[in-house]
């Protein structure tokens, strides 16, 4: 009796990791055919968590500088079970997933495999996003920069020249007031219009 319930249990076993492999077979099949469909940007992150099964997943992209993003250049924070896409030595992308849904080595391979096209595509967008930011925002810099030195340039031009013109008429009332009545009128003639100008 105990032979024959151990023999149930292993066999019950073995029918579920096939029942198992054929559903994740069925799940790669289906997740091929929609992506020949070629997803939005940033809907390959639906395509993968309707495939697998698994509404938590999380796709994220490494960018310069150790930032992660997802497709849309939006950070990501990642939690739970991590798993890296990596192809030819070169980490493609990271997973953050349901734990246990990569118990299979191969099956994360196999993602990789059949989304290797839209996986490239999505960390390219968001490489292109990520450095149109970043110019976005060193030419804001450049702008707020060179703003801040025409106004410098303004403020010393107009201080500069009212502060020399106010002398300038002090010393003309000074040289008038100096020289007092005895003033050849030509002369006053010329101070009058300068004090004027």
């Amino acid at each position: 009796l105990g032979e024959a319930a151990a023999l149930c249990v292993l066999s019950l076993a073995v029918v579920w990791a096939w029942v198992r492999a054929r559903r994740t077979r069925s799940a790669l099949a289906r997740l091929v055919i929609e992506l020949a469909e070629s997803p939005p940007p940033g809907g390959l992150r639906d395509v993968l968590a309707g495939a697998l099964r698994d509404p938590s997943l999380v796709l994220a992209y490494p960018l310069a500088g150790g930032r992660l993003a997802d497709a849309r250049c939006g950070a990501v924070e990642l939690a739970g079970e991590i798993t890296p896409i990596v192809r030819g030595g070169q980490q493609v992308a990271l997973l953050s997933h349901r734990p246990g849904l990569f118990a299979e080595p191969a099956l994360a391979e196999e993602v990789a495999a059949a989304a290797r096209l839209a996986l490239d595509n999505e960390r390219l967008q968001a490489e292109a996003r990520s450095q149109l930011e970043d110019l976005r925002a060193s030419r804001g810099r450049i702008v707020q920069s060179g703003d801040a030195a025409r106004r410098r340039l303004v403020r010393d031009l107009h201080d500069g020249a009212q502060q020399r013109l106010v002398t300038l008429s002090l010393a003309l009332r000074l040289a008038r007031s100096r020289l007092g009545r005895d003033l050849d009128p030509a002369l006053a003639e010329r101070i009058d219009q300068a004090e004027a100008e």
